[in-house]
């Protein structure tokens, strides 16, 4: 059979086409491989202050996936009953990675070394979720739901731990080049919460032994904790809730604040009344 010079042009474009498509196919899917669908990533940075302040302090290098709203048949623990319960998760990953630290005194060392200790290297994560809309804070510690957790780790194809299960020594430091991670991966889970919220955020406590101390409003001094910070936004109102409706409002920031997530709250002067959608 003979081709005509147009004929062939067209078969060798299609085949170009066909590698290309299988070449871009091949790096989305070694993407998606490499992350496993964390996507949002918290910066380790320590500062030269930190570091010459706290000569023990640990950072984890921490990723999320995204924030899920699900509908789920849970256990009434009144009733003994299967009943559908909406339930809102995030899983997410920490590794430990090594912080470069000062040698040598600086600029940066602080004067007053009289600061209490930091406490084990262990990792004991506090993660509170709080709605905010119109001025109105409601908090919602994270909870413990053995049942949820059950579904979430079949969906998410993976063994996550909840805050209590997870409670341990740090992970082995994972060097920034090495092809394999020594991680940790947790869950969190909320039930109950306001379904006709548009604006929250998450407190992340643990994932750090940062600390300062502070002159308190009483003139006492006060100590705060470093807290990753990640702030949310939901489209939409209580009839048409949807998995899609939650994104992220930049990105996640780390703050010093009161392991108190009322105070906490205060500190980070969370009011999006007035905050227009990114």
């Amino acid at each position: 059979m003979r081709f005509s010079l147009r004929q062939s042009v067209l078969a060798a474009l299609f085949c170009g086409c066909l590698v290309l498509t299988s070449v871009g196919n091949q790096s989305f899917a070694q993407q998606r491989t490499l992350t496993r669908g964390f996507t949002i990533k918290a910066d380790i940075a320590a500062t030269g202050e930190e570091r010459a302040a706290q000569k023990s302090l640990w950072v984890l290098d921490a990723t999320f996936k995204p924030m899920r709203m699900v509908r789920m048949d849970l256990t009434n623990p009144k009733t003994g009953k299967k009943e559908k319960t909406l339930v809102w998760y995030i899983v997410y990953k920490c590794v430990l990675r090594s912080i470069e630290r000062p040698s040598d005194k600086d600029e940066f060392t602080p004067e007053n070394d009289e600061v209490p200790p930091p406490g084990p290297a262990l990792f004991v994560p506090e993660i509170t979720l709080i709605t905010n809309d119109n001025g109105q804070e409601k908090i919602y510690p994270n909870q413990i739901l053995p049942e949820a957790e059950a579904i979430i780790n079949k969906r998410e194809r993976r063994e996550f731990k909840n805050a209590v299960d997870i409670i341990g020594e740090l992970p082995p430091v994972t060097p920034a080049d090495s092809k394999e991670e020594q991680a940790i991966y947790g869950v969190c889970a909320w039930t109950g919460v306001d379904p006709s919220t548009d604006y929250f955020t998450l407190l992340f406590s643990g994932l750090s032994n940062g600390y300062k101390i502070v002159d308190g409003p009483d003139g006492k001094k006060q100590i705060r904790r470093k807290i990753l910070v990640q702030q949310y936004w939901r489209p939409g109102d209580e009839f048409g809730q949807q998995e899609r409706e939650f994104r992220p409002k930049d990105n996640p920031y780390w703050a010093y604040l009161s392991n108190d997530p009322e105070m906490a709250a205060k500190e980070l002067k969370l009011d999006n009344s007035t905050t227009s959608a990114p």
